[in-house]
């Protein structure tokens, strides 16, 4: 038994699962990688919980940090910058300056710890622009790490819509929040938290200067009930589909940026 909780231990890879000890451990042989995960707290239509984004951030984070090899994943950050999302009850959003203030902290304990390598990024749309804007400055505060950030939502968003052609569903269903894939996903990690006697469509037209609409007006300026997309046939097998894909994206793009 003592042998097999050894095991468990070194396998594990998030670090709020991890004892200190164990996260030292893995420090010395070589774990100096840490991926940092941003979600939020926001409505996701009424068939889904507050904790959508952080529920597969939490997911996609391990996955990656597996696939990179020698990374540990970081808790992820809750909540998010979410203010498009503020006219749904329920919803925390945090102030692009704060969240900043929050990633700062992040850094100086991990170096502090002994971290070499920090991978930022996030699984809520509305944090890609302030890691965009913020990282650079704290890639200057602190020479000491090596920090990659991914924040471009449009290059995310060509990937989102390519993987969507590549598994040939509708497009008009898979809208990006709350939606058939965003559904499935959940339906794949947390089923008990999905409400599917309220699964209901939202906005199932063009998304094409939605997006930018969405952002400066709210999503209810698009959405009545907080959906973009058709949630609809949603099932854990294409949810496995999308968060496998989205983490061998997020894999690959890191083993470029770090030149691996």
């Amino acid at each position: 038994m003592a042998e097999e909780n050894r095991m468990e231990a070194k396998d594990k890879i998030a670090l709020q699962e991890m004892t200190w000890r164990e996260i030292s451990e893995a420090l010395e042989s070589g774990f100096d990688t840490a991926l940092v995960m941003v979600g939020s707290v926001e409505q996701h239509g009424p068939h889904l919980p507050i904790l959508t984004d952080t529920i597969i951030g939490d997911e996609l984070a391990v996955r990656v940090a597996r696939k990179l090899g020698k990374t540990l994943a970081a808790p992820t950050i809750r909540p998010g910058c979410s203010d498009h999302h503020m006219s749904f009850p329920g919803t925390i959003s945090i102030r692009p300056e704060v969240l900043k203030e929050i990633l700062r902290d992040y850094l100086r304990s991990l170096a502090k710890h002994g971290f070499k390598t920090v991978i930022l990024t996030s699984s809520h749309g509305g944090n890609f622009a302030p890691l965009e804007t913020f990282a650079p400055g704290l890639v200057r505060e602190f020479p000491e790490l090596r920090i990659i950030h991914y924040g471009d939502l449009n290059s995310f968003m060509e990937f989102w819509n390519g993987l969507v052609a590549k598994l040939k569903l509708d497009q008009k269903k898979v809208g990006g929040h709350s939606c058939l894939g965003e559904t499935s996903e959940v339906l794949r990690l947390r089923p008990e938290l999905v409400r599917t006697d309220l699964i209901e469509p939202g906005y199932t037209g063009s998304l094409k200067g939605k997006l930018s609409k969405v952002m400066r007006d709210g999503i209810h300026a698009v959405t009545e009930n907080g959906i973009l997309g058709d949630p609809r046939g949603s099932t854990p097998e294409i949810g496995e589909a999308f968060i496998e894909g989205i983490a061998d994206h997020l894999a690959d793009w890191a083993r470029r940026e770090l030149g691996d």
